[in-house]
C-alpha cells in the first residue's frame, strides 16, 4: 500500500505517561489491543558486581556506575495503530512517543544518526519525516527490530534475549527485523522454532509500518548491567562442550576492524606459552562457537562481540578482558560474567592512538593470566 505521509510537527510523549500495567501476561495478550499496555515480569533493582581482578587505569567508578542498576523486564502492547520508522521510531494519535532509555537501551533513541533524517526536536515538539511509502501490519507483530542489530554482540545480549522474553507471552506473532542483517540471523531463529514467514523485513529507510496491534519489549540490561533473564534465551543453545581446548585465548586479529592490542603477536604468543589456543569465533559457524565455549574453564581477550560468547560457558568460567582505560569503557563483559557466575577480570592497556587502540604491557598481561589461575 502506498500512501501520502506529510511532514509536520507532533508533540512529545513519554511511553510511561500513557502506558496502563495489568497484572499478567495473559491478561496482556487477551482480546483485541487497546491503548498502550504493559506487562512487568521482574522488577528493577540494584546490585553490586565485583571484579576477578581490577588492573592498570581503569574507572572503577564507571565500572560501578554502569553495572549497578538491573532494569524492569517489561512486554508492551500497542493497539489502535502505531506508525513505525526509522530504528524503532513510534507515532501514536499524533504523537512521538519517547521510549525511556533505561527500559529501552538500543530502540527508539533521538541521537542515532539514522533517525536524524525523520525528526527535528524543539522542546516538547518534534518535526517528523517519516518515509512517505506505507505498509499495514494487521496481525500481531513483535517489534524487535533495533540499533546495533548488524552487531554479533547486540544479537547476542539485546536482539535474541528481548525475543525469547516476548515469545514467553501465549500469543502467536509476526517478528519485524530489518531488512539487511546479518547471514547468522536466520539459524537463530530457527533454534526459536521460527522461519523466514513469520518475520516482517523492514526497510527503515524507505517504508514506514502502520501496525494494528504491535508487541515491544523492552531491553534486559541496561548499561553493563544484565537481568537474569537473558538465561532463558542463551541457555537455548544447550550445546555438548567438544573435545577442544579448555584455555581460549579470543583474537580479534581476522576482524574487520583488527586488533586492538598494538602489540598482539606478543600477548598471544604470551597466552599460547601458557596453555591458551587462539580462537577466531567469527571464522567458525555458530554451533561450533557454542560448543567451544560451552567447553572453555578460562577465556582471555580482547573486549568485544567475540568475548561475548562466553554467554554459552558453563558457570565457574574465568573470563579476562582486556581493554582500554579510555573513551567508553567497554565492560559489559562484568554483566554477561555475574549472570552467568562467571568470575571476570580487567586488565587496562595503555592508550595508542584512540579510543579503544590500546598497547598491553607484558608484565600486566602476565598478571591477568596469573589471576586466571590463582586459587579463591
Amino acid at each position: 500500500m502506498t500512501s501520502p505521509l506529510q511532514p509536520r510537527t507532533v508533540a512529545r510523549c513519554p511511553l510511561d505517561g500513557v502506558a496502563a500495567a495489568v497484572g499478567t501476561v495473559g491478561e496482556l495478550c487477551a482480546g483485541p489491543a487497546i491503548g498502550i499496555q504493559f506487562h512487568e515480569f521482574a522488577a528493577p533493582y540494584d546490585q553490586v558486581v565485583q571484579p576477578l581482578c581490577w588492573l592498570g587505569s581503569g574507572d572503577r567508578a564507571t565500572y560501578d556506575l554502569h553495572t549497578a542498576s538491573v532494569p524492569p523486564i517489561r512486554l508492551y502492547r500497542m493497539g489502535g495503530g502505531t506508525l513505525i520508522f526509522g530504528k524503532g521510531l513510534l507515532v501514536r494519535d499524533g504523537t512521538l512517543i519517547e521510549l525511556d532509555r533505561y527500559g529501552f537501551h538500543e530502540l527508539g533513541r533521538f541521537d542515532y544518526p539514522f533517525n536524524a533524517g525523520f525528526l527535528q526536536l524543539d522542546g516538547t515538539m518534534a518535526r517528523i519525516a517519516p518515509p512517505a511509502r506505507v505498509r499495514v501490519i494487521d496481525e500481531p507483530c513483535i517489534l524487535l527490530s533495533q540499533g546495533g542489530e548488524a552487531v554479533w554482540g547486540h544479537w547476542l545480549l539485546d536482539l535474541w534475549p528481548r525475543l525469547i522474553m516476548a515469545l514467553s507471552a501465549p500469543m502467536r506473532v509476526r517478528i519485524i527485523l530489518d531488512a539487511d542483517v546479518a547471514p547468522w540471523v536466520a539459524g537463530m531463529l530457527r533454534n526459536a522454532g521460527i522461519g523466514p514467514d513469520r518475520v516482517i523485513w523492514h526497510d527503515k529507510g524507505r517504508e514506514t509500518l502502520l501496525a494494528e496491534d504491535v508487541y515491544v519489549p523492552g531491553f534486559l540490561r541496561w548499561r553493563s548491567a544484565v537481568s537474569p533473564w537473558v538465561n532463558l534465551a542463551w541457555n537455548l543453545f544447550p550445546a555438548a562442550p567438544g573435545a577442544g581446548p579448555q584455555r581460549l585465548y579470543v583474537s580479534r586479529t581476522r576482524t574487520g576492524e583488527g586488533s586492538s592490542l598494538s602489540n598482539a603477536a606478543e600477548i598471544e604468543a604470551m597466552a599460547v606459552r601458557r596453555g591458551y589456543t587462539l580462537v577466531h569465533p567469527e571464522s567458525l559457524p555458530l554451533d561450533r562457537q557454542v560448543a567451544l565455549f560451552a567447553g572453555a574453564t578460562h577465556v582471555v581477550g580482547e573486549a568485544g562481540s567475540a568475548l561475548h560468547n562466553t554467554a554459552f560457558s558453563p558457570a565457574g568460567t574465568r573470563v579476562g578482558v582486556m581493554l582500554s582505560p579510555t573513551g567508553f569503557i567497554r565492560i559489559l563483559q562484568a554483566g554477561i560474567g555475574h549472570v552467568r557466575a562467571q568470575p571476570t577480570g580487567f586488565a587496562f592497556g595503555d592508550p595508542a592512538g584512540d579510543a579503544r587502540r590500546i598497547t598491553m604491557p607484558g608484565a600486566l598481561a602476565t598478571e591477568l593470566l596469573d589471576a586466571m589461575d590463582a586459587v579463591s
